[in-house]
């Protein structure tokens, strides 16, 4: 038995965009209704989402029946929650808050199998298809995505130094935090926000890492794949039931 392709990294290397929509409500079922959009790619959101390991893998499970990459979503860059989350099978991370090179190095390592890494080695288990994936520990990484989040000035001064760090393929910046941090909460259309975002961008670019946001709204996400990132967030399964569920109650007179 081989691994399966991860069509989000394969996609990224063709130098196709990856079109993504996030999921917050830690449910199998709406995680498999998005899925069915022909979405890229699911991000599975373990960081401000009720979301547990259990749960993380039933959306990873369910996941596994459409042609999209499962992107999981930690909550912190602890090497025990990498392990685990690797173990079920999250092979595309997405690591929040992360603001120096070593930071990064310490994840790269979490999830490298020793020499090159730190990641705890078990024979069998969900990752390797329960042991049927013939030299999956030698070539784990060859399917692995990662993806850390800018979401700081310090990560913004840093963003060359990350991403120069061998086993990064994608910076990612979250807007909200990032806006937050910079004194502009809920404005990341902010002028100095956006300056700090296009230069996280370059210095990805530069280095030849591909880079991410999150753009819910139409008018941001094409900006900003206009302007070189191709790994773009539109939506999530939150937002799209809250929005529509407004929508709709407001389309009636009462």
């Amino acid at each position: 038995m081989e691994e399966r392709i991860n069509t989000l990294k394969a996609g990224l290397a063709a130098g196709r965009r990856q079109i993504g929509i996030w999921c917050s409500l830690a449910s199998a079922l709406t995680t498999e209704i998005v899925a069915g959009s022909g979405t890229d790619w699911v991000l599975i959101d373990g960081e401000h989402s009720p979301n547990h390991l259990r749960s993380i893998m039933a959306q990873l499970q369910v996941l596994g029946g459409f042609a999209c990459e499962g992107v999981v979503r930690l909550p912190s860059d602890d090497s025990n929650l990498i392990k685990q989350a690797m173990d079920i099978g999250a092979r595309s991370l997405m690591i929040p808050n992360v603001r120096t090179a070593d930071q990064a190095r310490a994840i790269v390592a979490a999830m490298r199998y020793a020499p090159a890494g730190v990641r705890g080695f078990s024979v069998g288990h969900r990752a390797n298809a329960f042991g049927r994936i013939a030299n999956y520990h030698a070539n784990a990484r060859t399917q692995q995505l990662l993806a850390v989040q800018v979401e700081c000035g310090t990560g913004v001064a840093n963003a060359s130094e990350i991403a120069a760090v061998d086993g990064v393929d994608a910076i990612f910046v979250g807007p909200g935090d990032l806006s937050t941090n910079m004194g502009e909460m809920g404005n990341p259309g902010a002028a100095k926000v956006q300056t700090a975002i296009a230069s996280v961008q370059n210095a990805a670019a530069a280095k030849g890492k591909w880079s991410g946001i999150l753009a819910p709204v139409k008018a941001d996400a094409d900006r900003y794949l206009a302007n070189g990132f191709t790994m773009v967030a539109v939506g999530s399964d939150l937002g799209l039931l809250a929005r529509g569920s407004d929508a709709l109650i407001a389309s009636f007179n009462r």
